[in-house]
């Protein structure tokens, strides 16, 4: 009996520590689980969104780029202020410029991009989906130099991205 209930105590110190490592174990094995499902949910969500650029234009002063944009997957983009527009240009002295460009709303200030035209917007006006295009109206300064050959690069909120060349004016 002297020996019978510190065996007791041992066995039930066991039991709970299996118990609280288990449940340690089934948390973590949880959260991985619901890390992977979020991940696939963001993986799906950039498979099917799609963008390719149709056009590009800049006007004679150098400053304003107008880029068309078609959606070309099945996942609408909304997202705006998510989007991100970066653009590698070469000034009128020579010098080249690397900027990553804000989206604004309202008017377009130096180095801020807008949307334009929507072209084909029969279903959600003003959020881009399957088969639309937008113009992308970008304002820089410096100015781009005239005749340079430039890079622009848009990416979409979940992560899917288009890129165009685009030269100086004349």
């Amino acid at each position: 009996m002297e020996n019978g209930l510190p065996a007791l105590l041992i066995a039930a110190i066991l039991m709970l520590s299996t118990v609280f490592l288990a449940r340690s174990g089934f948390t973590g094995a949880d959260a991985i689980g619901q890390s992977l499902r979020q991940s696939e949910i963001r993986y799906e969500a950039k498979s099917r969104t799609g963008l390719t650029v149709t056009a590009t234009s800049i006007d004679s002063s150098g400053a304003n780029i107008t880029i068309t944009v078609r959606s070309d997957g099945q996942t609408p983009i909304a997202d705006f202020a998510g989007m991100d527009l970066v653009v590698q240009y070469f000034g009128e002295t020579g010098t080249r410029f690397d900027k990553w460009i804000p989206y604004t709303i309202g008017g377009l200030a130096s180095n801020t991009w807008k949307t334009g035209t929507f072209t084909n917007d029969v279903f959600e006006p003003g959020i881009l989906n399957a088969g639309e295009s937008m113009q992308v109206l970008v304002r820089v300064n410096p100015v781009v130099g005239p005749t340079t050959t430039n890079l622009a690069i848009i990416g979409s909120e979940k992560g899917v991205t288009a890129q165009t060349y685009f030269a100086g004016p004349p």
